[in-house]
């Protein structure tokens, strides 16, 4: 099945059902960005936690800061 049809098909589903196809290709395609799955992806964070986690991922912002 081509890609166009597949997406004519999705254009059909309700609402609720699309939206639940999107979070799944997002979960998908985040997880697949760097060709490894993110292990806190879908977790619940503590706030140390989730800081270790945007800091990790995000050298970039961490060197801006410390400026």
């Amino acid at each position: 099945m081509s890609a166009t049809k597949v997406m004519e098909q999705i254009e059909r589903l309700p609402v609720e059902e699309q939206k639940e196809l999107f979070v799944l290709l997002a979960k998908k395609v985040v997880a697949t960005e760097s060709g490894n799955p993110k292990p806190w992806l879908g977790k619940k964070l503590s706030f140390d936690e989730a800081c270790d986690v945007v800091f990790r991922e995000n050298r970039k912002l961490l060197g801006l800061l410390a400026k």
